[in-house]
């Protein structure tokens, strides 16, 4: 092969590493940023439980919420009495068994 063909391979082959590189950066960054975002809808969600929860044990204390989050709190209060109830009949058949 002559020396321009070998220059123009290299050339060929230089340009597709760079490029091969470049989308690996890319991909990367992209893939960074996808986690961080995932990151923060993960705690946003444990931030809006944690609200939730303050907002229900200030219920609990006082007997009062907003008057659109009284059925919320009264069914989470059924609910808690419900949990309790099951695991009373639980706790009954495992002393059975």
């Amino acid at each position: 092969m002559n020396r321009e063909v070998l220059d123009d391979i290299g050339r060929v082959i230089s340009g597709a590493a760079d490029t091969v590189s470049r989308k690996t950066g890319e991909l990367v960054e992209l893939t960074r940023l996808k986690n961080q975002v995932f990151n923060l809808e993960r705690e946003i969600k444990r931030d809006y439980a944690d609200l939730g929860k303050m907002i229900y044990e200030q219920y609990l204390k006082t007997g009062v919420a907003d008057e659109s989050l009284q059925p919320i709190c009264q069914g989470i209060t059924k609910k808690e009495r419900l949990v309790e109830q099951y695991e009373g009949e639980i706790e009954c058949l495992k002393k059975e068994h």
